[in-house]
């Protein structure tokens, strides 16, 4: 992903900044749909943090790679990819969207088995811009997004507590967002 904001500024950085406020220097981070580490995931890592970024693009992966060797950087499939670690915290920006309908709701459960107890989970979730369709990937140029109340329920099913949410932040472009924290 990225951000044509002024330098130190991108779309969230108030919402990730309020995701890492409890956090100690060198607490962990997962990134899901990292993109090439631009601009989330070198603000994480420029404050300390040490950053996971996930994504299923091997290109971004390789951008990543290169641009940030101090992070570590997994090509897969947020919906299948193993990973034998859990985090202080685990960040889905502008990621989740791309996902089936059906495949969204699990994440928020695998998420929650990433995280520490305490762990901090943030995303969020465009507006939707065409509720006929279910899946992207059926022609739509749009995006289907599960209505607010189906990912609070998600959370909540996944044994986190929601800490704050906005159902359409103007900051973010009318996303709607997510943060919540394990129990």
């Amino acid at each position: 992903m990225t951000d044509n904001a002024p330098a130190g500024s991108f779309v969230g950085k108030a919402w990730i900044d309020r995701l890492v406020a409890p956090l100690a220097t060198g607490s962990t981070i997962l990134d899901l749909g990292c993109g090439d580490g631009q601009p989330i995931a070198r603000y994480l890592m420029d404050r300390g943090f040490a950053l996971t970024g996930v994504d299923a693009a091997g290109s971004v992966i390789a951008l990543a790679t290169t641009r940030f060797p101090r992070g570590q950087w997994i090509k897969a499939d947020m919906r299948t990819v193993a990973i034998d670690q859990t985090f202080d915290a685990v960040i889905a920006w502008n990621s989740l969207t791309w996902l089936s309908h059906d495949d969204r709701a699990v994440m928020a459960r695998r998420a929650a088995a990433w995280l520490k107890p305490e762990g901090r989970m943030l995303f969020n979730a465009p507006a939707d811009l065409d509720p006929s369709r279910k899946d992207y990937r059926d022609g739509s140029p749009y995006r289907f997004d599960l209505e607010a109340t189906n990912y609070s329920d998600a959370i909540a099913d996944s044994g986190l507590r929601l800490i704050a949410h906005m159902t359409a932040d103007p900051s973010c472009d009318d996303a709607g967002i997510w943060l919540a924290e394990k129990l």
